[in-house]
């Protein structure tokens, strides 16, 4: 009798273990992505298998079956996204500059000031690059190979450049500026993020330092430039009054 509740009690055990198991795998299962989920994440998987062979081999390379098996997707599935590379290539560096714009905006969140702003989205950018070193290369030749999409990546960061200068200029933070030279401004910014990295920092033999020096004389260069003010010219020195020759001091005292 008491090997059969002993039995039953390990029975009852072993049934409570077993009607367990299930809740707490219910509890850890991970819910069902949709339809329309799934598509939105093979379609960001090619597009950042796509970014990062052309960061590797170029835009011309840039083969679909190159793509594809860097995303660990059959040949045939890319078509069910995309009608051609061009396709492709015409979507890529905007919805990648989009990922670069929402980077900057966490870094910069916050900021009191435009030239806080600018510094720290230069930092920002500098940090997305050096995760992400196909970007260069996948905005570069994009202009040629992609002219649309180029198009539209500098559009996208043209226009949150021109909200940002406008609400510092409307509160007097850049006094020396016209209205009309926002764009002008906005353009140089944008080049100097580019430019300083890829042609300086990226050639240099120790990027930490090079980094380290690019932001201090940026962080100068934003602080004193956005101000606009007209360079004063250099006072005259006094003019000593003029001192009479020798002779005509001689008959003056005689």
């Amino acid at each position: 009798m008491a090997r059969s509740k002993i039995r039953l009690a390990g029975s009852e055990a072993d049934r409570a273990a077993g009607d367990a198991a299930p809740a707490q795998t219910r509890k850890t299962r991970k819910p069902r992505l949709s339809r329309q989920e799934k598509s939105e994440r093979t379609r960001a998987a090619i597009c950042q298998a796509a970014a990062e062979i052309i960061g590797e081999y170029g835009y011309a390379n840039a083969s679909i079956a190159r793509i594809m098996e860097r995303a660990g997707l059959g040949h045939g599935t890319f078509y069910a996204y995309f009608d051609s590379r061009q396709d492709l290539f015409d979507v890529l560096l905007p919805m990648k500059g989009e990922e670069v714009l929402g980077f900057v905006q966490d870094r910069v969140r916050g900021a009191p000031d435009f030239v806080d702003m600018e510094y720290r989205g230069f930092l920002g950018f500098f940090e997305y690059v050096q995760k992400h070193p196909w970007f260069f290369r996948l905005l570069h030749e994009a202009q040629v190979a992609a002219p649309e999409g180029h198009h539209r990546h500098i559009n996208n960061i043209l226009i949150r450049y021109r909200k940002a200068l406008k609400r510092s200029h409307d509160a007097g933070e850049m006094p020396g500026y016209d209205e009309s030279e926002l764009d002008t401004l906005a353009f140089l910014l944008m080049s100097a993020r580019d430019y300083v990295y890829s042609q300086h920092v990226a050639r240099s033999d120790n990027a930490a330092e090079s980094i380290q020096q690019a932001v201090k004389t940026y962080a100068k260069f934003v602080a004193h430039g956005l101000r606009g003010a007209e360079p004063q010219p250099a006072s005259a020195p006094e003019k000593a009054p003029p001192v009479a020759p020798r002779d005509a001091r001689s008959r003056r005292k005689a």
